[in-house]
Parts: C-alpha cells; structure tokens; sequence
C-alpha cells in the first residue's frame, strides 16, 4: 500500500497538530517495532504494557523512518514529518482497518477458548499450497499483535488472523479492524473468566466476532453446548462428531503410531495417538478452507502429513528413560479433562504434575477441587501438585481418600521426588510416564530440566 498523499493521512489521523510537513515523502509500510523497523517506513508510537514507543522515536529516525505518528512531538536531528494525535492506538486501529480495505485479502478470523492456535496453523498449512498466506506470528493475537500482522500484508491473497480476548470488547475491536470474511469459533469454556466474569460472557465475547460484517461466513463446533444453539441469522457452517454437520470425524482405530478417522464417511486421516484431542481444529480448518472451493478430498489428504503441532501441547519427549508428554503450555477444565482421557492410551504407570489453572477469577477454586474427582478415577499412580490454587486439588484428593498426592513448593523438589520413585532404574523408568499440565505462567516444563 503506498502513502503518496500526505492529506489522506490527515483525514485518517486528524492530528491535533503536524510539524516538518515539508519533509514528507511517499512511503508504503507503517510499523510498530523500532527493532524491525526499516529505512523509509512511517512509525507508530504505541504506549504498551511493558514499553512506550515514544522512547524510541529518536532510534527509528536514526534508522531512516520517513514519519512518525505519536502523542506528542519528539525533536530529532535529522528533521521528518511528525503527525501528533491525540491516541497512537486509535490512530492505529484506524490505519489498519485502512490496509484491510485498500488491500482486500480474503480474512479469516478464529476465535474460541482454546485450540485457536492449531487451528490457525493448520488452516495456513492447507491454504499454502494453493496461495499466499500471512498468518499472526506465534500467539500475537491481540490489538498490537493483529494490528502488526495487517500492517506487514504485503502480496499475500489470505490473511488468518488469531483473535484473542481475556476481557470483555476485545473480539469486538479486533473483528472491526480486520472485518474477517470467515468467522471461526472452536469452543465456549471456562478461560480467562477474571475478565469475562462468567461463561455467559464469554459466549457473549466469543460471538461478538460476527458483529463487523454482516456477511461473514461463520464455522462453528455443534459439539460445544453453547454454539451448538447460536442462531446468527445467517450461513453458519458447522463441524463436530455426529453427522448432521457439514464435516465429521468417526474414530476408526487406535494403532501405536496414531488414531485413524473417518472424515465424513470417505476420507481417511490420521492423527499421532498423543495428537488424538486435535481432531476438533482439524475439522474446523477443513471446513474453513473448502470454502475456498478445495475438495474434502484433497484437503483431507494434505492434513495427513501436518507436523507443525504447538510445542508443549500434548508434546513428548523421552529423557533418561522417562515417556514425558508435556502439556504445560496452557490449562483449563475442559482440556485438561481431554488429556486425562487421552492418558488412557498409554499402558504405563503414570505421574501427574499439576500446576495451577490460572484467570479463573472467583471460581478457581471450585474448578481446581473438580479436578480431584476426575484425577481420582484416572488411574494415576502419583499426583504431584505446585502452586497456591493447585494446593486446593491435593488437599481434595486428600479428602477423597487419593493417598498419592503430594504438593511442592519447588519445581526442583518434584523432580527429586520422581527421580527417588525409581532410584536410578532405567527399566523402571521406562515404565512410568511423566504427564505435565499446566497454565503457560507456571513454567512448569522446567521440571523437566530438573530431571535432566
């Protein structure tokens, strides 16, 4: 997108006052990030949470930046167009709903409690072959990070933008500056309900993504209770188990390498045995992507060979004899219910290390007793806990006559304790399987350091 026109930033920005105007030159990108700025981009000064653009406006002029947008004038040696606004974020918003428009890639939206990021990835490993893609970086999925990855659009045909939220309006401003054409939504749980205060609002959060363009396509999961009743008065497409969706999974078989599914009763396709709880994002990305005109038949088969999974998701890992499987980089009641069910697959002896389930508001310590129930029923041979909510588990395990909880205050001290259940037998090791969940602030995959 190129500038030419320094009064269509003008009337985008409406700057309460604009200095060195004489020195304003074409340009085509606007960044955010004085580190990966290049010579020739205009600047955003953006106040975050843990760094303010503005203390870096004189780097970005030092590096060549054609312009700056900011709150207020910073001089500089060498002299460039200065655009003083009375808010960088909305000066932002408006500029990157303005790429959006002048633009015009095909916008994918995909929002949902979890699996968000798999989702995505898969989505962009199925479009791939067939155009362009830009996708957010990693989990770059708010205001600053949806609003970085629509400014770096450059000859990509789709954008597939990961939208989160942990408070209430945040869908709502993301889905206005980047107005998807295809809304994805994966599940309705219990995340982030410090902000959202309660699953209502977080339904409400949630759906609020289909508010900025009345003719988006939406793809919804029907095996979560509360989409399964949305009614948004337009072309919904859904996925899930049963067959009354547009797309569905039946599990086949188990085999020690993987779970083969039957998609929509033709297509065949494996997923790795500890990947078996993906199943759900890989319906959703099938579905979105055949809206685009590709046959089931030939996204189901690309499907078969994705390998990029999230780290720390459901990941394993084999260390001096112990089966790892590591799922610490996110929790809540809903997942962690699936990966205890997943645990049956695996004929080991098992130890649970379980670190708190964090932005659960009010209701953490309910759903960290609930916890107890099914961990009880799971067949674990230990249930090692860390953190102030997790003690909360361990002293209901307790009351539910589970003996082999035990709950640390260092990550170092877990890992002593696993390494004296099997006082340096390998073949002992290799009998037990270390399980690993928890929210990703816990850290708690340093356990497995400790154990090296």
């Amino acid at each position: 997108m190129f500038i030419s026109d320094f009064k269509l930033l003008e009337r985008l920005l409406k700057p309460a006052k604009i200095y060195n105007l004489y020195y304003f030159k074409p340009f085509s990108v606007f960044s955010i990030d004085s580190r990966s700025l290049r010579s020739g981009q205009a600047f955003i000064a953006i106040k975050g949470k843990y760094h303010d653009g503005h203390e870096f406006i004189k780097r970005v002029v030092s590096k060549g930046a054609s312009l700056v947008i900011a709150e207020r004038y910073i001089p500089t040696k060498r002299k460039i167009p200065f655009y003083v606004v009375d808010d960088t974020q909305g000066a932002l918003a408006q500029i990157t709903a303005y790429v959006r428009v002048k633009k015009k890639p095909f916008v994918y939206g995909v929002a949902g409690s979890l699996g968000k990021t798999t989702t995505k990835d898969m989505l962009s490993f199925l479009l791939e072959p067939e155009c362009k893609v830009l996708k957010n970086k990693r989990t770059e999925n708010n205001f600053l990070g949806v609003s970085k990855t629509m400014l770096s659009l450059d000859k990509e045909k789709v954008v597939i933008l990961e939208l989160g939220t942990n408070a209430k309006g945040e869908i709502e401003l993301l889905s206005d500056i980047s107005r998807p054409d295809v809304g994805i939504v994966t599940f309705i749980k219990p995340v982030h309900l410090q902000g959202l205060k309660s699953m209502q609002g977080i339904y409400k959060e949630k759906i609020s993504l289909f508010k900025a363009n009345p003719k988006m396509k939406a793809v919804l999961n029907r095996d979560d209770p509360y989409l399964a009743r949305v009614d948004l008065g337009r072309k919904t497409y859904w996925f899930g188990r049963s067959e009354n969706n547009d797309i569905f999974a039946r599990l086949v078989k188990r085999t020690e390498s993987g779970s083969v599914f039957i998609i929509n009763n033709k297509y065949s396709l494996t997923l790795p045995l500890n990947r078996e709880i993906f199943i759900t994002n890989a319906l959703a990305a099938i579905l979105s992507a055949h809206l685009l005109g590709i046959p089931y038949e030939r996204l189901v088969k690309r499907m078969n060979s994705f390998s990029d999974f999230p780290s720390m998701r459901m990941q394993v890992c084999r260390l001096k004899g112990f089966f790892i499987l590591n799922d610490a980089y996110n929790s809540n009641p809903y997942s962690f219910r699936k990966a205890l069910e997943s645990l049956k697959n695996y004929p080991l002896r098992k130890i649970a290390v379980v670190g708190d389930m964090l932005e659960l508001g009010n209701k953490s310590r309910y759903y960290h007793e609930q916890l107890a129930y099914m961990i009880k029923e799971s067949n674990l041979d230990y249930c090692l806990t860390f953190g102030g909510h997790s003690l909360c588990l361990k002293q209901k395990l307790r009351e539910l006559g589970y003996k082999k909880a035990f709950h640390f205050r260092k990550k170092s001290q877990i890992a002593e304790f696993i390494n004296n259940k099997t006082k340096g037998d390998n073949e002992l090791k290799k009998r037990y399987l270390i399980f690993l969940k928890a929210s990703r602030n816990m850290e708690l995959e340093k356990v497995i350091d400790y154990l090296r």
